[in-house]
């Protein structure tokens, strides 16, 4: 048994022909259980290259989905899906030491890139090129734990988040040019040798916790910290809690071993997830969907929304629930489980095999139907 209540439990059998029916019978109920998996497509989609030496931390589709980019602690590798077989293996673009985070604004030609604490950005022809002037990253901020890049207030934004201590101070930059996929490579060249930004200071804030994550609303920002789920003006930079503390119901969120993860919103409503359940809100910060929790099996990391099922990440396993319903549907179980990226086609995960390689697969709900 897995997740928080997990355990162990050693079987004996009197005899090798008891065990051996003790197999089959073990053997016959777990090819049910894959059976019930039916209602999903996994498919793999890079194996037998990433090793241990330059595992993938994270990973960033782009042209419309034909491309990956691939954060490493060895650089940035990029692979194309359209290719068959070996055509179709990573090759390593950028060098770059301990990649985190990669994320790749398109509209204006930019790939951002966190590695060793710091945020860069490159050009997108870096990726192609062998011109070591373009692959040269340009520093945007020198300590930053994290980023994230979305669109508040009808702008797009890239949020750097900067923890000391029990505080984060979280910096918000915008991109400087308007349009760059309708400039020449010799302006990109230019603006590279001259210095100019790539993106430019918007915004700063402060907040008096340990910040995990940033969620992008129509006009605000959400930050999920030790404090909980905090919401930010880029307006005013007023802060206030999205949880109205006058909502008694909310009273089993404020465990102090509990963690908030991020926040979703649907149909008008927030769905909030935290490290040991998920539950709806309204716009006011008040209870909605009373009869509606999911208590986790685990303490995911991560979450993954494709409609009707709600994902959890957690290292050792992927718990899928239903939406509406709250049901724990089924469970996918893998060494080192880390989620790389979520989108309306298709949710990509990286796992380890026997040989502690990396396996990176994406598992999709269009295709097939789940049963009755």
């Amino acid at each position: 048994h897995i997740g928080k209540a997990g355990y162990e439990q050693t079987l004996y059998a009197t005899s090798q022909i008891a065990r051996r029916k003790w197999m089959e019978n073990i053997e016959g109920q777990q090819s049910k259980l894959r059976e019930r998996g039916n209602f999903f497509t996994k498919t793999i989609l890079c194996e037998n290259f990433f090793s241990a030496a330059h595992k993938v931390n994270c990973l960033v589709p782009m042209d419309g989905g034909r491309k990956f980019v691939y954060g490493t602690d060895t650089g940035i590798f990029v692979s194309d899906r359209r290719l068959k077989a070996a055509e179709s293996r990573p090759r390593r673009a950028v060098e770059m030491k301990t990649v985190t985070q990669v994320d790749v604004m398109e509209e204006y030609q930019l790939l951002l890139v966190l590695a060793d604490k710091s945020l860069y950005s490159l050009p997108l022809e870096a990726l192609d090129t062998n011109d070591n002037l373009l692959k040269k990253p340009k520093k945007i901020q020198g300590h930053a734990n994290f980023f994230k890049a979305g669109v508040c207030m009808g702008r797009h934004l890239v949020c750097a988040a900067r923890m000391s201590g029990i505080s984060t101070t979280i910096k918000v930059y915008e991109p400087t040019e308007t349009n760059i996929k309708s400039k020449k490579k010799s302006t990109i060249r230019s603006v590279l040798q001259g210095g100019g930004d790539s993106l430019r200071a918007f915004k700063e804030f402060y907040v008096p916790a340990e910040s995990m994550s940033i969620d992008f609303l129509r006009s605000k920002l959400c930050v999920s910290c030790t404090r909980g789920f905090e919401v930010v003006s880029l307006e005013t930079l007023e802060t206030q809690p999205l949880l109205d503390n006058a909502d008694t119901s909310l009273d089993f969120v404020s465990k102090k071993d509990n963690v908030p993860v991020s926040i979703e919103r649907l149909n008008g409503e927030f769905l909030l997830h935290y490290t040991d359940f998920s539950f709806f809100v309204n716009r006011n910060g008040w209870r909605a969907r009373s009869d509606w929790i999911i208590n986790w099996e685990g303490r995911p990391t991560n979450f993954a929304l494709s409609h009707p099922y709600l994902l959890a990440f957690e290292p050792s396993f992927i718990e899928i629930r239903h939406l509406e319903t709250a049901a724990l549907v089924y469970i996918i179980t893998a060494k080192n489980i880390r989620m790389l990226h979520v989108s309306t086609s298709e949710i990509i995960y990286a796992y380890e095999d026997e040989v502690g390689e990396d396996i990176v697969a994406s598992l999709d709900f269009w295709a097939r139907k789940p049963e009755p």
